[in-house]
Protein backbone atom coordinates (compact mmCIF):
# COMPACT_ATOMS: atom_id res chain seq x y z
CA UNK A 1 0.00 0.00 0.00
CA UNK A 2 1.54 3.38 -0.96
CA UNK A 3 1.00 6.08 1.24
CA UNK A 4 -1.19 9.06 0.07
CA UNK A 5 0.78 12.76 0.20
CA UNK A 6 -0.63 14.17 3.83
CA UNK A 7 -1.21 10.46 5.37
CA UNK A 8 1.12 10.21 8.24
CA UNK A 9 3.08 7.05 9.16
CA UNK A 10 1.53 4.55 11.51
CA UNK A 11 3.37 4.72 14.59
CA UNK A 12 4.43 1.54 16.85
CA UNK A 13 2.00 0.79 19.49
CA UNK A 14 3.61 -1.84 21.16
CA UNK A 15 2.32 -2.93 24.54
CA UNK A 16 -0.93 -0.68 23.97
CA UNK A 17 -3.13 -4.10 24.58
CA UNK A 18 -1.89 -4.73 27.48
CA UNK A 19 -2.37 -1.66 29.32
CA UNK A 20 -5.90 -1.78 28.07
CA UNK A 21 -6.30 -4.88 29.78
CA UNK A 22 -4.90 -4.23 33.07
CA UNK A 23 -6.95 -1.12 33.19
CA UNK A 24 -10.11 -3.33 32.31
CA UNK A 25 -9.06 -6.46 34.22
CA UNK A 26 -9.55 -4.93 37.54
CA UNK A 27 -13.52 -4.07 36.95
CA UNK A 28 -13.71 -7.38 35.53
CA UNK A 29 -12.18 -9.07 38.41
CA UNK A 30 -14.60 -7.61 40.25
CA UNK A 31 -17.78 -8.62 38.59
CA UNK A 32 -16.67 -11.77 38.29
CA UNK A 33 -15.76 -12.24 42.10
CA UNK A 34 -18.79 -10.35 43.01
CA UNK A 35 -21.30 -12.86 41.02
CA UNK A 36 -19.19 -16.23 42.19
CA UNK A 37 -19.15 -14.72 45.70
CA UNK A 38 -22.14 -13.02 46.36
CA UNK A 39 -24.29 -15.96 44.62
CA UNK A 40 -22.72 -18.50 47.30
CA UNK A 41 -23.79 -16.45 50.09
CA UNK A 42 -27.11 -15.93 48.70
CA UNK A 43 -27.14 -19.35 47.67
CA UNK A 44 -25.91 -20.27 51.03
CA UNK A 45 -28.34 -18.06 53.70
CA UNK A 46 -31.41 -19.59 51.24
CA UNK A 47 -30.33 -23.28 52.26
CA UNK A 48 -29.31 -22.75 55.97
CA UNK A 49 -33.27 -21.16 56.18
CA UNK A 50 -34.16 -23.99 54.77
CA UNK A 51 -32.60 -26.17 57.14
CA UNK A 52 -33.67 -23.88 60.56
CA UNK A 53 -37.04 -24.19 59.35
CA UNK A 54 -36.73 -27.54 59.27
CA UNK A 55 -34.78 -27.95 62.73
CA UNK A 56 -37.49 -26.16 64.75
CA UNK A 57 -40.37 -27.74 63.33
CA UNK A 58 -38.62 -31.29 63.69
CA UNK A 59 -37.98 -30.37 67.48
CA UNK A 60 -41.82 -29.15 67.85
CA UNK A 61 -43.01 -32.36 67.13
CA UNK A 62 -40.84 -34.76 69.04
CA UNK A 63 -42.26 -36.76 71.69
CA UNK A 64 -39.83 -34.92 74.49
CA UNK A 65 -40.34 -34.42 77.87
CA UNK A 66 -41.81 -31.08 78.96
CA UNK A 67 -38.85 -30.21 81.52
CA UNK A 68 -35.96 -31.68 79.21
CA UNK A 69 -33.70 -28.59 77.86
CA UNK A 70 -32.20 -28.26 74.42
CA UNK A 71 -29.48 -29.78 74.63
CA UNK A 72 -30.51 -32.79 76.33
CA UNK A 73 -32.89 -33.87 74.01
CA UNK A 74 -30.77 -33.63 71.29
CA UNK A 75 -27.85 -35.75 73.08
CA UNK A 76 -29.72 -37.96 75.46
CA UNK A 77 -29.43 -41.88 74.41
CA UNK A 78 -32.65 -43.87 75.52
CA UNK A 79 -31.04 -46.59 75.52
CA UNK A 80 -29.10 -45.75 79.40
CA UNK A 81 -31.25 -43.10 80.01
CA UNK A 82 -35.07 -44.17 81.86
CA UNK A 83 -35.90 -39.70 81.16
CA UNK A 84 -34.84 -40.31 77.88
CA UNK A 85 -38.34 -40.82 75.43
CA UNK A 86 -36.87 -40.21 71.99
CA UNK A 87 -33.27 -40.90 70.29
CA UNK A 88 -33.09 -37.35 68.74
CA UNK A 89 -29.36 -37.86 67.98
CA UNK A 90 -29.97 -40.28 65.46
CA UNK A 91 -32.98 -38.70 63.94
CA UNK A 92 -32.91 -34.92 63.97
CA UNK A 93 -29.27 -34.31 64.51
CA UNK A 94 -26.03 -35.85 64.80
CA UNK A 95 -22.74 -34.03 65.14
CA UNK A 96 -20.76 -37.08 63.86
CA UNK A 97 -22.38 -37.04 60.90
CA UNK A 98 -20.58 -33.53 59.86
CA UNK A 99 -17.75 -35.52 58.38
CA UNK A 100 -17.81 -37.83 55.71
CA UNK A 101 -15.11 -40.16 54.51
CA UNK A 102 -16.34 -40.91 50.90
CA UNK A 103 -13.45 -43.74 51.08
CA UNK A 104 -15.48 -45.78 53.79
CA UNK A 105 -16.85 -48.76 52.12
CA UNK A 106 -20.50 -48.32 54.16
CA UNK A 107 -20.38 -44.79 51.79
CA UNK A 108 -18.48 -45.18 48.58
CA UNK A 109 -20.53 -48.26 47.46
CA UNK A 110 -24.00 -45.86 47.43
CA UNK A 111 -23.38 -42.58 48.69
CA UNK A 112 -26.71 -41.56 47.86
CA UNK A 113 -28.39 -44.40 50.01
CA UNK A 114 -25.75 -43.20 53.14
CA UNK A 115 -27.16 -39.89 52.82
CA UNK A 116 -30.80 -41.01 53.18
CA UNK A 117 -30.03 -43.21 55.92
CA UNK A 118 -28.64 -39.51 57.84
CA UNK A 119 -30.95 -37.80 60.31
CA UNK A 120 -33.24 -35.51 58.61
CA UNK A 121 -30.82 -32.19 58.98
CA UNK A 122 -28.06 -33.84 58.35
CA UNK A 123 -29.21 -34.56 55.07
CA UNK A 124 -30.46 -31.11 54.28
CA UNK A 125 -27.14 -29.55 55.63
CA UNK A 126 -25.77 -32.13 52.30
CA UNK A 127 -25.74 -28.94 50.30
CA UNK A 128 -23.77 -26.92 52.38
CA UNK A 129 -20.61 -29.03 52.93
CA UNK A 130 -17.25 -28.94 51.08
CA UNK A 131 -14.31 -30.98 49.94
CA UNK A 132 -10.67 -29.36 49.92
CA UNK A 133 -8.31 -30.58 48.03
CA UNK A 134 -6.27 -31.40 50.22
CA UNK A 135 -8.38 -33.48 51.63
CA UNK A 136 -10.52 -34.85 48.23
CA UNK A 137 -12.01 -37.80 50.44
CA UNK A 138 -13.59 -36.14 53.01
CA UNK A 139 -16.55 -34.33 52.59
CA UNK A 140 -17.18 -31.79 55.27
CA UNK A 141 -19.69 -28.80 56.98
CA UNK A 142 -17.46 -25.65 56.49
CA UNK A 143 -15.69 -24.85 59.51
CA UNK A 144 -13.02 -25.46 61.35
CA UNK A 145 -11.79 -29.20 60.72
CA UNK A 146 -10.61 -30.61 63.95
CA UNK A 147 -9.40 -33.88 65.30
CA UNK A 148 -12.78 -35.56 67.62
CA UNK A 149 -11.58 -37.16 70.69
CA UNK A 150 -15.32 -38.88 71.65
CA UNK A 151 -14.52 -41.49 68.89
CA UNK A 152 -18.64 -40.92 67.24
CA UNK A 153 -19.74 -42.51 64.50
CA UNK A 154 -22.27 -41.29 62.25
CA UNK A 155 -25.66 -42.89 63.01
CA UNK A 156 -26.63 -43.44 60.04
CA UNK A 157 -27.05 -47.05 58.76
CA UNK A 158 -27.33 -46.94 55.01
CA UNK A 159 -27.88 -49.99 52.47
CA UNK A 160 -23.92 -51.21 53.05
CA UNK A 161 -24.12 -50.41 56.90
CA UNK A 162 -22.63 -47.81 59.45
CA UNK A 163 -19.48 -46.14 58.28
CA UNK A 164 -16.82 -46.20 60.87
CA UNK A 165 -15.59 -43.01 62.93
CA UNK A 166 -14.04 -40.19 60.92
CA UNK A 167 -12.38 -39.07 63.98
CA UNK A 168 -12.75 -35.67 62.61
CA UNK A 169 -15.76 -33.00 63.66
CA UNK A 170 -15.85 -29.03 62.77
CA UNK A 171 -16.15 -26.46 65.15
CA UNK A 172 -17.68 -22.97 64.02
CA UNK A 173 -15.51 -19.84 64.59
CA UNK A 174 -17.31 -17.00 66.14
CA UNK A 175 -14.97 -13.69 65.67
CA UNK A 176 -16.19 -11.60 68.43
CA UNK A 177 -13.19 -8.38 67.73
CA UNK A 178 -9.93 -7.96 66.12
CA UNK A 179 -6.82 -5.69 67.65
CA UNK A 180 -5.38 -3.27 65.35
CA UNK A 181 -3.45 -6.16 64.00
CA UNK A 182 -6.31 -7.80 62.63
CA UNK A 183 -5.59 -10.61 65.44
CA UNK A 184 -8.70 -12.75 66.00
CA UNK A 185 -11.16 -13.36 68.97
CA UNK A 186 -12.64 -15.81 68.66
CA UNK A 187 -15.75 -17.66 70.47
CA UNK A 188 -16.32 -21.39 69.31
CA UNK A 189 -20.45 -22.15 68.72
CA UNK A 190 -21.83 -25.44 67.36
CA UNK A 191 -23.79 -25.82 64.20
CA UNK A 192 -27.04 -26.38 66.13
CA UNK A 193 -27.90 -23.68 68.65
CA UNK A 194 -30.95 -22.61 70.90
CA UNK A 195 -31.38 -19.23 70.52
CA UNK A 196 -30.77 -17.92 74.05
CA UNK A 197 -28.71 -14.61 75.81
CA UNK A 198 -24.77 -14.07 75.35
CA UNK A 199 -24.95 -14.49 79.18
CA UNK A 200 -26.83 -17.76 79.11
CA UNK A 201 -25.43 -19.93 76.42
CA UNK A 202 -23.70 -22.14 78.95
CA UNK A 203 -26.99 -22.47 81.04
CA UNK A 204 -29.24 -24.97 78.87
CA UNK A 205 -31.92 -24.61 81.96
CA UNK A 206 -32.50 -20.83 80.96
CA UNK A 207 -33.22 -21.77 77.56
CA UNK A 208 -36.93 -21.51 75.88
CA UNK A 209 -37.45 -24.94 74.85
CA UNK A 210 -38.35 -26.74 78.70
CA UNK A 211 -41.69 -25.74 79.77
CA UNK A 212 -40.79 -25.12 83.18
CA UNK A 213 -37.91 -23.19 84.33
CA UNK A 214 -36.13 -25.37 87.47
CA UNK A 215 -33.98 -23.47 89.51
CA UNK A 216 -32.40 -26.27 91.12
CA UNK A 217 -31.09 -27.70 87.23
CA UNK A 218 -29.61 -24.66 86.38
CA UNK A 219 -25.68 -25.70 86.02
CA UNK A 220 -25.29 -21.64 86.40
CA UNK A 221 -26.53 -20.96 89.20
CA UNK A 222 -30.70 -20.72 90.74
CA UNK A 223 -32.37 -17.49 89.89
CA UNK A 224 -35.37 -16.16 91.83
CA UNK A 225 -37.23 -15.44 88.77
CA UNK A 226 -37.69 -17.68 85.36
CA UNK A 227 -35.20 -16.11 82.76
CA UNK A 228 -37.39 -16.44 80.21
CA UNK A 229 -40.97 -14.73 79.33
CA UNK A 230 -42.75 -17.59 77.19
CA UNK A 231 -41.50 -20.75 77.17
CA UNK A 232 -42.23 -24.32 75.27
CA UNK A 233 -40.28 -23.00 72.01
CA UNK A 234 -38.34 -24.71 69.75
CA UNK A 235 -35.76 -21.79 69.09
CA UNK A 236 -33.36 -22.83 66.88
CA UNK A 237 -30.38 -21.07 65.29
CA UNK A 238 -27.98 -22.66 62.53
CA UNK A 239 -24.40 -21.56 62.19
CA UNK A 240 -22.63 -21.03 58.96
CA UNK A 241 -19.19 -19.60 58.16
CA UNK A 242 -18.90 -18.15 54.64
CA UNK A 243 -15.27 -17.28 53.92
CA UNK A 244 -14.89 -16.32 50.17
CA UNK A 245 -12.41 -17.99 47.69
CA UNK A 246 -11.94 -15.05 45.25
CA UNK A 247 -11.89 -11.95 48.41
CA UNK A 248 -9.47 -10.85 50.86
CA UNK A 249 -10.72 -9.38 53.91
CA UNK A 250 -9.53 -6.17 55.44
CA UNK A 251 -10.32 -4.16 58.19
CA UNK A 252 -11.97 -0.27 58.16
CA UNK A 253 -11.43 2.20 60.76
CA UNK A 254 -14.59 4.79 60.75
CA UNK A 255 -14.27 8.33 61.87
CA UNK A 256 -15.92 11.06 62.87
CA UNK A 257 -15.17 12.69 59.67
CA UNK A 258 -15.18 9.77 57.20
CA UNK A 259 -17.43 6.58 58.21
CA UNK A 260 -16.03 4.69 55.10
CA UNK A 261 -12.21 5.70 55.01
CA UNK A 262 -10.22 3.93 52.50
CA UNK A 263 -8.57 0.88 54.01
CA UNK A 264 -6.51 -0.47 51.12
CA UNK A 265 -3.35 -0.92 53.35
CA UNK A 266 -5.73 -2.92 56.32
CA UNK A 267 -5.54 -6.13 54.70
CA UNK A 268 -5.52 -8.82 57.21
CA UNK A 269 -3.20 -11.12 57.67
CA UNK A 270 -3.09 -14.68 58.47
CA UNK A 271 -1.60 -15.50 61.82
CA UNK A 272 -3.19 -18.20 63.64
CA UNK A 273 -0.57 -18.04 66.78
CA UNK A 274 -1.73 -14.60 67.29
CA UNK A 275 -5.74 -15.79 67.92
CA UNK A 276 -7.32 -15.46 71.51
CA UNK A 277 -9.90 -18.44 71.85
CA UNK A 278 -12.65 -17.15 74.63
CA UNK A 279 -14.28 -20.72 74.83
CA UNK A 280 -13.08 -24.49 74.76
CA UNK A 281 -13.04 -25.63 71.43
CA UNK A 282 -15.18 -29.01 70.34
CA UNK A 283 -11.97 -30.92 69.06
CA UNK A 284 -7.80 -31.05 69.47
CA UNK A 285 -5.93 -28.58 67.00
CA UNK A 286 -5.74 -29.87 63.24
CA UNK A 287 -3.39 -27.88 60.44
CA UNK A 288 -1.38 -29.52 57.87
CA UNK A 289 -0.39 -25.79 56.64
CA UNK A 290 -2.59 -25.98 53.70
CA UNK A 291 -4.01 -22.99 51.55
CA UNK A 292 -7.51 -22.57 51.25
CA UNK A 293 -11.06 -20.36 52.54
CA UNK A 294 -10.69 -22.72 55.59
CA UNK A 295 -7.65 -23.65 56.21
CA UNK A 296 -5.78 -23.04 59.71
CA UNK A 297 -6.23 -24.47 63.34
CA UNK A 298 -9.07 -22.07 63.84
CA UNK A 299 -10.69 -22.62 60.14
CA UNK A 300 -10.10 -18.69 59.35
CA UNK A 301 -8.43 -19.21 55.95
CA UNK A 302 -5.30 -18.58 54.07
CA UNK A 303 -5.19 -16.98 51.01
CA UNK A 304 -2.11 -15.90 49.06
CA UNK A 305 -2.47 -12.75 47.61
CA UNK A 306 -0.32 -9.20 47.38
CA UNK A 307 3.07 -10.46 46.32
CA UNK A 308 3.20 -12.97 48.42
CA UNK A 309 1.43 -12.27 51.33
CA UNK A 310 -1.00 -14.55 52.97
CA UNK A 311 -4.60 -13.17 54.57
CA UNK A 312 -7.38 -14.07 55.28
CA UNK A 313 -10.12 -14.39 52.97
CA UNK A 314 -13.65 -12.32 53.53
CA UNK A 315 -15.81 -13.81 55.42
CA UNK A 316 -19.07 -13.88 57.17
CA UNK A 317 -20.78 -15.81 59.76
CA UNK A 318 -24.43 -16.80 58.52
CA UNK A 319 -26.74 -17.40 61.64
CA UNK A 320 -30.30 -18.63 60.30
CA UNK A 321 -33.43 -18.57 63.18
CA UNK A 322 -36.75 -20.23 63.01
CA UNK A 323 -39.09 -20.75 66.15
CA UNK A 324 -42.22 -22.98 66.51
CA UNK A 325 -43.91 -23.89 69.67
CA UNK A 326 -43.44 -27.05 70.73
CA UNK A 327 -46.88 -28.89 70.10
CA UNK A 328 -46.04 -32.34 71.24
CA UNK A 329 -45.14 -32.79 74.90
CA UNK A 330 -44.44 -36.41 76.46
CA UNK A 331 -44.97 -37.33 79.91
CA UNK A 332 -42.04 -38.76 81.98
CA UNK A 333 -41.30 -42.43 82.45
CA UNK A 334 -41.31 -41.98 85.84
CA UNK A 335 -44.37 -40.33 85.93
CA UNK A 336 -46.03 -43.56 85.68
CA UNK A 337 -44.70 -45.86 88.10
CA UNK A 338 -45.36 -45.24 91.96
CA UNK A 339 -42.02 -46.65 93.18
CA UNK A 340 -39.66 -44.37 91.22
CA UNK A 341 -39.32 -40.85 92.20
CA UNK A 342 -39.65 -37.97 89.26
CA UNK A 343 -36.57 -37.10 88.03
CA UNK A 344 -35.83 -32.77 88.15
CA UNK A 345 -37.00 -32.26 84.20
CA UNK A 346 -40.23 -34.28 84.90
CA UNK A 347 -42.99 -31.82 85.89
CA UNK A 348 -45.46 -33.91 86.27
CA UNK A 349 -44.78 -36.45 89.45
CA UNK A 350 -48.49 -37.96 89.12
CA UNK A 351 -50.41 -36.65 86.14
CA UNK A 352 -54.04 -37.26 86.29
CA UNK A 353 -55.87 -39.18 83.15
CA UNK A 354 -59.12 -37.90 82.12
CA UNK A 355 -60.34 -39.01 79.37
CA UNK A 356 -56.81 -40.09 78.01
CA UNK A 357 -55.38 -36.85 78.24
CA UNK A 358 -52.98 -35.65 81.33
CA UNK A 359 -52.66 -32.33 81.77
CA UNK A 360 -49.27 -30.63 83.20
CA UNK A 361 -49.16 -30.01 86.62
CA UNK A 362 -49.11 -26.08 87.91
CA UNK A 363 -45.66 -25.38 87.25
CA UNK A 364 -46.31 -25.22 83.50
CA UNK A 365 -47.74 -21.37 83.04
CA UNK A 366 -51.15 -21.61 80.79
CA UNK A 367 -51.07 -21.65 77.31
CA UNK A 368 -48.27 -23.78 76.82
CA UNK A 369 -49.27 -26.91 74.67
CA UNK A 370 -51.39 -30.03 76.26
CA UNK A 371 -49.23 -32.76 77.20
CA UNK A 372 -49.74 -35.90 74.83
CA UNK A 373 -52.13 -38.99 75.32
CA UNK A 374 -51.43 -41.48 77.48
CA UNK A 375 -52.40 -44.95 77.26
CA UNK A 376 -55.07 -45.78 79.24
CA UNK A 377 -52.92 -49.01 80.92
CA UNK A 378 -50.40 -45.87 82.04
CA UNK A 379 -53.18 -43.68 83.08
CA UNK A 380 -54.44 -46.72 85.51
CA UNK A 381 -50.78 -46.56 87.30
CA UNK A 382 -50.82 -43.05 88.03
CA UNK A 383 -53.75 -43.07 89.43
Amino acid sequence: MVPRHGDTPPRAERGAALVEFALVSIVLYLLLAGTIEFGRLMFDANALQDVARLTARELALAPVSAGATFEYALTCDPAGDANCLVDLRSRVFDPACLVVDLNDPAVSQDADGYFAAMPVVNRALRTLMITEPQRPNILRYAGALMTDETGAACSAIGPNGQASPTGLTVGIPLIEGRDPTGAETIRWVPVVQEIRAAADAACPARGPFSLLYVPAADDCGPLDADPVPSRGLAAVRINYPYQAATLSGYQSFPNDVDPNPPNIGNFITADDAAVQQLNDPPGGPLDDGAIGPYAGQYGLGRQLALAGRTLRPFRKLISAQAIYRREVVSACRACGHRRRPPPVSCPCPRPRCRSRRTRASSAITSGTPRMRALPSSTCRRAR
